[in-house]
């Protein structure tokens, strides 16, 4: 196959500057290098240049072809008790068949530069175009099975090569290995930690939970770095990223992050502890599960609130059961005209009788106020926390009925008005 315009004789002139300039068909020469090199030179010039550049192309493509030769008579030589021995051979010409391919493009692409910059300069490239698309053309119809083929040849190289695929299945197998012995690792850690500080009647149950998850998950994080480090994998630059990357989070979860500093102060603190009855931010329940992040109640109606910590440590809190003994408060109104010492001694007397009353701290009676409608006097009997209700309900109830049978009255509101005339 010959190009016509290719085969020119140079003149004397052009050639020692051909000479002079050195020429740049050369297969390795990055393209934009070859762009550089190629804008100074003239007519002649560059038509020497593309002669030395479609010599080196059709050098290759007469490879290329040879290489798909040899794979085609190696297939029809091939005999079935054979194929173990061939396989090899057959592997090598197809990863030396898909380098030579390459090779084959990046000629192709340079020479279509090379053809460019002599159009430009007024050379007739006709012959020149033509020789790329046909090539270009017959190296796509190639059958694809061949291609897959060398695609194959090339993938089961690299697995075989010591420095390939054998190289990283030991990498995988050691960094699973790794990886499956600091999670049971992990496992034993937060639950040797958990009981540590459940034998702890001063820590609390978030604090707890806390340090358990905190043990199992540091532990599987020295894992991760660990297994990523046998992986090859640089860890000095994934933690500059990570640490970029949790400034970023940290800035778009401010709210998150402020309940999460509340549920720290929480958990130090101790305010309450799970099954705690409590009133935070206005509403009152039973402390169902705490987290860093959000304080759980379920209220004596069953209905469960969710509430932010940073709404919680922010406001009040008040922990009905954060002591084992709690004071009854209860206040009973009689009549001006009853007895006031009879009274105080059945208040006595009925609470006293009241089996979940403590006597220590002692019971208190007194008259604390003199009302529009009644005298009222308060009982304040301790009991443990746990019997709050039932003493208050139960002594509210006997105080009642022992009101009636003594004949002690609760009166109701009641106003005198005077009618202030002129006599008539």
């Amino acid at each position: 196959m010959a190009i016509v315009f290719l085969s020119l004789p140079l003149g004397a002139q052009e050639e020692a500057a051909s000479k002079e300039i050195g020429t740049t068909a050369d297969a390795k020469i990055p393209v934009e290098n070859l762009r550089v090199l190629l804008r100074p030179l003239n007519q002649k010039q560059l038509e020497g240049e593309a002669a030395d550049w479609f010599k080196l192309l059709s050098e290759k493509v007469t490879e290329v072809g040879t290489a798909e030769l040899a794979i085609k008579s190696l297939g029809e030589k091939k005999q079935p008790d054979e194929s173990a021995e061939t396989e090899g051979e057959d592997d090598a010409l197809q990863k030396q068949l898909l380098d030579l391919r390459s090779a084959e493009a990046g000629l192709i692409a340079r020479c279509k530069i090379v053809a460019a910059a002599l159009k430009l300069k007024g050379g007739d490239v006709t012959e020149a175009e033509q020789y790329l698309e046909a090539i270009s053309d017959l190296a796509t119809s190639v059958d694809t099975s061949s291609r897959w083929a060398a695609m194959v040849a090339s993938g089961k190289n690299w697995l075989k090569s010591p420095v390939g695929g054998q190289l990283f299945l030991k990498r995988i197998v050691m960094a699973s290995l790794i990886m499956l012995i600091f999670w049971i690792i992990s496992k034993y850690a937060g639950r040797l930690v958990g009981k540590s500080l459940g034998r702890r009647t001063e820590v609390s149950t978030l604090l707890e939970n806390f340090a358990r998850r905190m043990a199992g998950g540091l532990t599987l994080f020295i894992g991760l770095l660990m297994a990523l480090a046998a992986l090859g994998v640089s860890i000095g630059p994934l933690m500059a990223a990570m640490g970029a990357g949790g400034f970023i989070i940290g800035f778009a979860l401010q709210e998150t992050l402020a309940s999460f500093a509340s549920g720290l102060m929480i958990m130090i603190y101790r305010p309450f502890d799970v099954d705690d009855y409590v009133s935070v931010a206005g509403v009152e329940g039973s402390v169902q599960e705490m987290s860093l992040v959000s304080t759980t109640l379920l209220t004596i109606d069953n209905k469960v609130l969710i509430i932010p910590n940073k709404t919680v440590w922010g406001d009040t809190i008040t922990n009905y059961t954060g002591r084992e003994t709690r004071r009854v408060d209860l206040v009973f109104g009689i009549g001006y005209s009853d007895d006031i010492p009879k009274a105080m001694a059945v208040l006595k007397e009925v609470a006293t009788a009241h089996e979940s009353v403590l006597s220590d701290p002692a019971l208190s009676v007194e008259v604390v106020e003199l009302g529009d409608s009644s005298v009222n006097l308060s009982c304040r009997p301790w009991v443990k926390t746990a019997d709050y209700w039932a003493v208050y309900w139960g002594l509210t109830r006997e105080v009642k009925m022992r009101f009636d049978t003594e004949g002690i009255s609760i009166p109701f509101p009641q106003r005198d008005v005077h009618m202030i005339g002129d006599g008539e």
